[in-house]
């Protein structure tokens, strides 16, 4: 990297380098299917609300954006949160309070500013940001319970989703806890700061 580039401004990615709604996710998330189940639904809500709420805040003032954004958050978590329990009613009673919790996950908090706010972020950019925070979610989550639990546990349908044996002996076991998500996120973004080290950024 050229020296004019790194002393260009940078700002580190909102997911890996900021931990942007990633916290909540990976602490519940101790298995693929939890994770894949709670990703998509902050991906999808963080995703719907960034491309519809430029379009529909001209349609109401200004002291009604906020509370009309924060409703519309809450109606997409109660839609998806029937969705998966339609879809798979074990994985969804197993997550709890934590389906209707996307509504306030940070990533979509961070959509309802953005969507309030002109000039900011283009579709392409929040669509490239939630495509890597659904990523880091699974990977998160695969990680954990491979090396915890020795096993994948595949979100399909029904009563029953499906389970394949990994390891026979999981050398982890810690990961299965709750701690265990922070520790394997904390990971992820140490090497994140590792490459960017390496390409001569300097991170705050």
């Amino acid at each position: 990297m050229s020296m004019e580039a790194r002393r260009e401004p940078f700002t580190p990615d909102p997911l890996l380098g900021a931990l942007i709604g990633l916290c909540p996710v990976v602490a519940a998330s101790d298995s693929l299917a939890d994770g894949v189940i709670l990703g998509l639904g902050a991906a999808l809500s963080a995703l719907v609300l960034g491309l519809s709420l430029p379009s529909l805040k001209s349609l109401m003032p200004a002291r009604l954006r906020s509370p009309m954004a924060f409703a519309l958050a809450a109606g997409l978590a109660a839609l998806y949160g029937l969705a998966a329990e339609a879809y798979s009613p074990l994985l969804a009673k197993g997550l709890g309070i934590y389906l209707p919790l996307v509504a306030v996950n940070c990533l979509v908090l961070a959509s309802l500013r953005r969507g309030l706010r002109p000039g900011e972020d283009s579709a392409l950019g929040l669509a490239a940001t939630v495509f890597l925070y659904f990523l880091v979610s699974v990977l998160v989550a695969a990680l954990r319970e491979a090396l915890g639990s020795g096993r994948l546990t595949l979100p399909t349908p029904g009563l029953s989703p499906r389970s394949l044996v990994i390891l026979e002996s999981p050398p982890l076991r810690l990961l299965v806890a709750p701690a265990g998500g922070f520790m394997v996120l904390g990971c992820l973004a140490a090497a994140y700061r590792l490459v960017q080290r390496v390409r001569g950024r300097r991170l705050p």
